[in-house]
């Protein structure tokens, strides 16, 4: 039976499903893991890739690894980053033509410690770090690009995770039992003694957290896919939208699989080493955990593949 690595590299490859010409692409968290994949496929087939990291030095591995790109610095957890990011690619000397394709694919995940006396990361600007980079950074520079990508037609992809749901495969470990985003009272807050939740909680719950940031992806692609991108071809529910438009920004978001292995991990990996690395061969065993490959694989097509095969609004 072929893999599913195998699978992914032959759609890539055939004018069905990839577009025929060179795309601008740019990827946020591209110096490891799966966008830093993603990049040295998209090089390969002969795509301008650029590498948003949140130093120039992170950029530059990114580079490196990938086998090509242009290196920029993009900071979700600094809002001035993300601006200056925004106004760069948009310069015709950085990006000649402008931008075909925004990958939102950079993200983190803290501590899983839980209770009063844990004190979270924060941005510069003072929110939570795990909320402000994997939503907060990227929903701001969605919205600072999305004009440019619009005229376009450009394509929007997130990397979310099936976390978000509680009834998926993780959606309920840890964390209380899932993602909740309450009232949204906590993302307002960027006092280092208020909340530190999205529902306004004051404790801590790095499980919870990660959860509900990719809760919020999901939430940000459905309303951005009615709100940028003309209605997209399918609905919030899923179906066929008969009143879609062919212009305006098209949107997808999709799920790499659970990557043990990737460096997204790394803080809840020193919690519980044990248990950590355990966990992570068993999964590779009964084949529950993906390759960082695979992953890339997934968010290379994702950024490439046909309207017909991946439609706006997808998941």
């Amino acid at each position: 039976m072929w893999s599913t690595r195998i699978l992914l590299s032959l759609l890539a490859s055939s004018n069905t499903f990839l577009r025929t010409h060179a795309l601008r692409i740019a990827i946020t968290g591209s110096s490891q893991g799966i966008g830093m994949e993603a990049a040295k496929s998209l090089v390969r087939d002969g795509h301008t890739v650029y590498h948003a990291c949140r130093s120039l030095e992170r950029a530059q591995v990114a580079v490196d690894g990938a086998g090509g790109g242009i290196p920029l610095v993009c900071d979700l957890a600094d809002f001035d980053s993300v601006r200056s990011f925004a106004s760069e690619i948009q310069k015709e000397e950085v990006c000649e033509g402008g931008l075909d394709v925004l990958c939102l694919n950079a993200g983190v995940a803290p501590s899983t410690k839980v209770g009063p006396d844990v004190v979270p990361q924060r941005t510069k600007q003072g929110y939570e770090i795990c909320i402000g980079t994997n939503h907060l950074g990227h929903f701001l520079l969605a919205s600072l690009l999305q004009t440019s990508l619009a005229s376009r037609n450009g394509l929007l992809v997130t990397t979310a995770s099936s976390v978000h749901d509680p009834d998926q495969p993780g959606g309920a470990v840890g964390g209380k039992g899932g993602a909740t985003l309450g009232d949204l009272s906590g993302l307002g807050v960027t006092d280092i003694k208020g909340a530190t939740m999205v529902d306004g909680s004051l404790e801590y719950d790095g499980g919870k957290i990660y959860k509900d940031s990719k809760l919020a992806n999901m939430i940000f692609c459905r309303e951005a896919t009615k709100r940028w991108g003309g209605g997209g071809s399918v609905t919030a529910g899923g179906t066929p939208n008969t009143e879609a438009t062919t212009t305006g920004l098209r949107i997808r978001s999709f799920s790499p699989g659970f990557i043990p292995a990737s460096g997204l991990f790394r803080e809840p990996r020193k919690d519980n080493w044990f248990f950590a690395n355990a966990f992570t061969i068993v999964a590779g065993l009964i084949g529950f955990a993906v390759p960082i490959t695979v992953g890339g694989d997934r968010l290379a097509y994702m950024a490439t593949a046909d309207d017909n095969d991946v439609p706006s609004g997808s998941y």
